[in-house]
């Protein structure tokens, strides 16, 4: 029996695959089980594919007559014999250690599942790799190495972790609860069914701090971008629904968790979609159908104020009680996002020089922004921090802030650290730069935030 069978679903990604399958079969840990189920691909992908696998014999070939990443992750399901299984996206790469030590933290633990935080990357057309850091602790309220249930999902201890390539899974646990994914056509979002199954079975979870998985967000085929994902998201939910419907033992307080879950997935891709794109044809019809879905769970009592925040509770009654009112409502805030995007990327290309005043996590994010919209006037980052002059920090030179007031007299700084914005804007000022040349960066520092503006404002500027 292999330690670890990886699943790896394909679809024309020529351009990709090369570099994702030597990641896997580059691993420390060879007692591996390489699937790769490929969905027809006309671009020379299926042709690497058979090159790999005269090379390496853990490589198993097998192709998926549909187009359905659903279908195609069943097949490796099925097929599967190791003790765990992992996902890779064909689009995506992983670090040599990945699997090895995800095992070491499952053995040790009896895990039904490990995952770990990973790092979202674009690559610029010269060749230049931009990442951020996904840190379960931070955007998912994660505890690491700590056993948890699907009980701290239900109450609340534990947050969803929406990503289902970030680990592996005991291979028994997902057979033993029947866990598979919809096989609807295409390959959008067909990971929510699945990942909400897993923690509504899980007995055994554990999270580590590594980050071992690259998730690349530049790929303009990526599901992320589709304008589809209402439509996606309510075919997933129905169908959660469906199998949690049809098991006996599901409790309210299970029902409670999903019905929580449903509403948030009912109302956030909207917005992000009016902010990014135009949603595609039935997106109305299918809103309408969650607003039915959400008015039988206030009926039944399962969707409950006192476990929602003020603020999106407020947004689900607007939705439920007054959907032309939230159509407007949720426009408005996609604009509002939009326009503060596009304003201060604006700003800033008219710039010739511009330094980042923070070479932290803040900075990354604003330096991300930035450059992936093909702004190339960000001439430094600078610092208080005296450790870090001289070092580079992102490809750029990290400089006192009296060095980049020398280097760079006319330069406009961006303070990206808002704990300490007002003092460091009264420094620069008192070091002679003027007012107007000084900004805080106010936008999201959320990784696929960022990521996601990127590719979207990437042509209109």
């Amino acid at each position: 029996m292999p330690k670890v069978s990886v699943i790896m679903p394909s679809l024309n990604v020529v351009v990709y695959i090369q570099e994702c399958m030597d990641s896997v079969i580059g691993q420390t840990l060879k007692d591996l089980e390489i699937l790769c189920i490929d969905a027809g691909s006309t671009d020379g992908t299926w042709e690497i594919l058979e090159e790999y696998a005269k090379k390496d014999n853990r490589i198993k070939l097998i192709k998926s007559t549909k187009k359905s990443y659903g279908y195609q992750m069943n097949l490796g399901l099925k097929e599967a014999s190791g003790k765990y299984i992992g996902i890779v996206e064909t689009d995506d790469y992983i670090l040599p250690e990945t699997y090895e030590e995800l095992y070491i933290y499952a053995e040790e633990n009896n895990a039904d599942f490990v995952k770990a935080d990973f790092d979202v990357f674009t690559s610029r057309q010269d060749g230049e790799r931009l990442f951020l850091k996904f840190s379960m602790k931070k955007y998912s309220n994660v505890k690491y190495h700590t056993i948890f249930s699907a009980k701290d999902y239900v109450n609340s201890k534990q947050t969803i972790d929406v990503f289902i390539w970030n680990g592996i899974y005991k291979r028994d646990f997902l057979r033993d609860n029947q866990i598979l994914f919809q096989e609807t056509p295409g390959a959008a979002f067909q990971d929510c069914g699945f990942r909400y199954q897993v923690a509504l079975c899980v007995k055994r979870g554990f999270f580590v701090d590594g980050s071992y998985y690259r998730y690349r967000r530049d790929n303009i085929n990526s599901s992320t971008y589709n304008s589809r994902c209402v439509l996606f998201n309510l075919a997933e939910c129905k169908y959660l629904l469906s199998i949690v419907q049809s098991k006996s033992g599901i409790c309210r307080e299970q029902m409670r968790f999903l019905a929580r879950e449903i509403a948030i997935i009912a109302l956030r891709p909207y917005v992000e979609l009016l902010q990014y794109g135009r949603p595609a044809e039935g997106t109305k019809e299918a809103l309408e159908e969650f607003r039915i879905i959400l008015i039988d769970f206030l009926e039944q009592d399962i969707l409950e104020q006192s476990s929602i925040a003020p603020d999106v509770w407020l947004e689900i009654k607007m939705f439920v009680e007054k959907p032309d009112f939230y159509d407007y409502y949720a426009r408005l805030k996609a604009s509002i996002a939009k326009t503060a995007v596009q304003n201060f990327l604006e700003n800033i290309a008219e710039k010739e020089h511009v330094v980042i005043f923070g070479s932290g996590y803040v900075g990354s994010c604003a330096y991300c922004m930035i450059r992936n919209n093909g702004v190339e006037n960000v001439a430094a980052f600078c610092d208080n921090a005296q450790s870090k002059w001289g070092n580079m920090h992102m490809g750029c030179p990290v400089v006192s802030p009296e060095d980049a007031i020398g280097q760079f007299p006319e330069a406009y700084f961006i303070i990206a650290n808002a704990v300490h914005s007002d003092e460091i804007q009264e420094q620069l000022i008192s070091y002679g730069v003027p007012r107007q040349r000084i900004a805080a960066y106010s936008l999201s520092t959320f990784p696929l935030d960022c990521t996601n503006m990127t590719m979207r404002f990437a042509e209109e500027l």
